[in-house]
């Protein structure tokens, strides 16, 4: 060779931003509305838009949370990738109506349910055949049997019936905490640690909507977020007053316990009225899809430093009881909620807001950490380090290695306190000798310490205003 060639030199280390759109939600579905290719059970399914919405969610039913729970989460995010995972089975969550003798019209009876499954209909002891002595259809939110023309019912005014229908009111809290089986198939809240090994994809919320208020669900959602460093949002019992919430917060007691001391769990109150297209009503649901979905908002348009606290409600049409909200008063109901760590809904010149800036870990502690963006900012980092050096895991430890991974995650934090998208005030890397001895080196083993500050929330401007006299002189003598 005679002359200049040049090889290209690819560096794999190069930090991504990690993901800050994916929401676990725990739901019920009403399956038996959905085409048997869509019907999921304790398996997270993508929902990103209105076509998965109708595909994997039916309805928006009163009694089941999937449908409002995602429609809620579209409109508030303006677009986020939504795992359901759905906790009712149609073929466990259902009552038995015994047989019993009923009447005939025009050859009909109707049953005031959909989702019904193990119909028997007798004409004395006789079962009669499906198909051939009588139909099952669905019309206008209703299941009709009608007896056939030629069939062995034709000529009678009354059979037996025995049915059971689909009932979501069977679904209970360990549904939602779920089981982790000796096959390993997981089920329930348990079934969140799925997403990644399916889809590859990180989860940054997490909500159970309704049933976050039962305990248990609220402890495991709790103890799921803490391993994923996630946010998760907590429902309060429907008709949780002020007074009783900030008592249960103090203490667990027989109306409201709500005793959580996780930086990574928001509770939130009262329950808002949410447009049902199907009903065509205002009808009352829970703040923690609106919540998950302004989250993912915010994480969008402005970053995941901007705080949810003062943050306009998209889809609220009334809450279920007011909040006292006094800007400039101390001694009031949002006050004295905020000061127990419990965020709550305002109205503010005609507009609801999500009002509280704390998270569970106040006020039982207190600082930076008590706030819920420092705590989602740090999470992010540390997540975008960890899963950026992936790829230098079995590399060989040398200077450049080394020089490589200060470079990098030096950069990311001087791209972090930019102003124009700033989430921490300053950040540093480096490599401590003293950290890394030798031995621990050839055993694989390498420390890089690194610090930062995320960006502190305002909750709380106060001005001092002085009334001086002497602007009188002065004005005067202009």
């Amino acid at each position: 060779m005679h002359g200049v060639t040049t090889k290209q030199i690819r560096n794999d280390f190069n930090l991504q931003d990690g993901q800050t759109d994916i929401i676990a939600a725990l739901v019920t579905v009403p399956t038996y509305l959905l085409k048997e290719e869509n019907k999921t059970l304790n398996t997270p399914i993508p929902c990103r838009n209105d076509k998965d919405l109708a595909a994997y969610c039916g309805k928006n039913l009163p009694d089941f949370t999937g449908y409002d729970t995602v429609a809620t989460i579209l409109k508030e995010s303006g677009g986020a990738t939504v795992y359901v995972i759905n906790v009712f089975d149609e073929n466990k969550h259902k009552t038995t109506v015994s047989e019993t003798t009923v009447n005939l019209t025009n050859g009909k009876y109707t049953i005031d349910k959909l989702g019904i499954s193990d119909i028997v209909v007798k004409n004395g002891d006789t079962v009669a055949t499906k198909d051939a002595d009588y139909t099952v259809t669905e019309q206008d939110e209703k299941t009709v049997i009608e007896v056939t023309k030629d069939g062995n019912l034709k000529d009678l005014t009354s059979v037996k019936i025995g049915y059971a229908y689909a009932d979501v009111t069977k679904v209970t809290a360990a549904d939602f905490v779920g089981t982790v089986d000796e096959d390993g198939i997981r089920s329930g809240a348990k079934a969140i640690y799925n997403i990644p090994a399916l889809y590859g994809d990180d989860v940054n919320v997490i909500i159970a909507p309704t049933f976050s208020a039962l305990k248990s669900v609220r402890d495991e959602l709790t103890l799921i977020a803490e391993d994923f460093k996630a946010r998760t949002f907590l429902d309060v019992p429907v008709g949780t007053r002020v007074n009783a919430a900030i008592q249960g917060r103090v203490k667990a007691t027989e109306s409201a316990d709500l005793t959580v001391t996780s930086k990574y769990a928001t509770i939130a109150l009262p329950h808002i009225y949410r447009y049902n297209q199907y009903t065509d009503k205002n009808e009352l649901r829970p703040l923690s899809p609106a919540l998950a979905g302004m989250r993912i908002r915010l994480n969008k348009e402005q970053n995941i430093a901007k705080s949810l606290d003062n943050t306009v409600i998209k889809t609220a049409k009334g809450v279920e009881y007011p909040v006292e909200f006094i800007l400039n008063k101390e001694n009031t109901e949002s006050n004295a909620l905020n000061d127990k760590g419990i965020a709550t809904v305002i109205n503010y010149k005609g507009e609801y807001r999500y009002w509280g800036g704390r998270n569970c870990y106040y006020p039982s502690n207190s600082g930076i950490e008590t706030f819920d963006s420092p705590v989602d900012t740090a999470n992010f980092i540390e997540k975008t380090i960890q899963n950026g050096s992936f790829v230098m895991v079995g590399k060989s430890i040398n200077r450049a290695y080394i020089d490589n991974v200060l470079a990098q995650i030096q950069a990311k934090f001087n791209g972090w306190k930019n102003p124009e998208n700033q989430l921490i005030y300053d950040g540093e890397v480096w490599f401590d000798e003293s950290l890394n001895p030798a031995e621990e080196l050839a055993n694989g083993h390498i420390i890089f310490p690194y610090k930062f500050c995320p960006l502190c929330v305002a909750e709380h401007i106060e001005y001092y205003s002085y009334i001086d006299i002497q602007l009188i002189t002065q004005a005067l003598g202009e």
